[in-house]
């Protein structure tokens, strides 16, 4: 699939791709003759080498979260059940870390993060201002969240991976863009919001299910005003009949 014309601003989702590359080596890691482990930084000079050579960006920032987040204060719990590392491999990732700052350096591609907000955030605010600006923008990232930012100007690029299990990148752009979660961007926020997010430890409304269920429990609304949710309804099929009905209102 052909990506966006010039001009394009390249957002890579920082934090996701240097998990992703550390954990995928994690039971036989990449070392140095001195015992370094170097597979994340590894993975992200690839990373970036193919990123450069195959796309050529117009511009490109690398984003970052910055400690703890506002959703921390709003909900103690969030991403609370994630598994910590163990000391040795915190100090692992900590090199890492270190050595990936230094690639970035070297390539002079500035490093984008706000006291107090994720990533994702920032992202989301690039996005809207890029648009606004008439620079098309890919978002860099296998995040099903950032699903909810694809528009006329705005592409999702998942950058796959090489090695023995090779997967090809994949574009999302406005006409696929209901592929990954059956529904359309701008449903996203309210299908995430009642399936909630595991990985985040974020409870969605109970009743409502990601695939399983009947869709004939939600043909009518009745059961809203009831105060009673149908057993493991879809949300997707929940969505699409809140949108039924009210573009019928219109």
């Amino acid at each position: 699939m052909k990506g966006p014309d010039s001009p394009r601003l390249f957002l890579v989702d920082g934090y996701a791709l240097i998990y992703r590359a550390f954990f995928a080596l994690i039971s036989r890691p990449l070392t140095t003759s001195k015992g370094e482990n170097t597979s994340a930084s590894w993975g992200i000079a690839n990373f970036l080498q193919r990123l450069i050579t195959k796309h050529q960006p117009d511009y490109l920032g690398w984003v970052h979260d910055s400690g703890l987040s506002f959703r921390h204060e709003r909900y103690p719990a969030y991403k609370a059940t994630r598994e910590k590392l163990t000391e040795e491999l915190q100090s692992d990732f900590d090199r890492g870390m270190e050595r990936i700052s230094q690639l970035l350096d070297a390539y002079r591609i500035p490093v984008l993060t706000l006291p107090g907000y994720e990533a994702d955030d920032v992202i989301g605010t690039l996005v809207a201002r890029s648009v606004e600006a008439g620079v098309n923008v890919v978002v860099v990232s296998g995040d099903k969240d950032f699903q909810q930012l694809v528009k006329p100007g705005v592409w999702l690029l998942n950058p796959g991976r090489g090695g023995p299990a090779n997967v090809e990148e994949h574009w999302v752009r406005v006409e696929n863009a209901d592929e990954r979660l059956g529904i359309a961007p701008e449903f996203v926020t309210d299908y995430m919001a009642l399936v909630g997010d595991s990985s985040d430890n974020v409870p969605g409304v109970r009743g409502i299910g990601d695939k399983t269920g009947n869709s004939t429990d939600i043909s009518s609304r009745s059961w809203l005003t009831r105060g009673k949710l149908p057993r493991s309804v879809p949300a997707k099929h929940f969505l699409s009949t809140l949108k039924m009905q009210d573009s019928r209102r219109n």
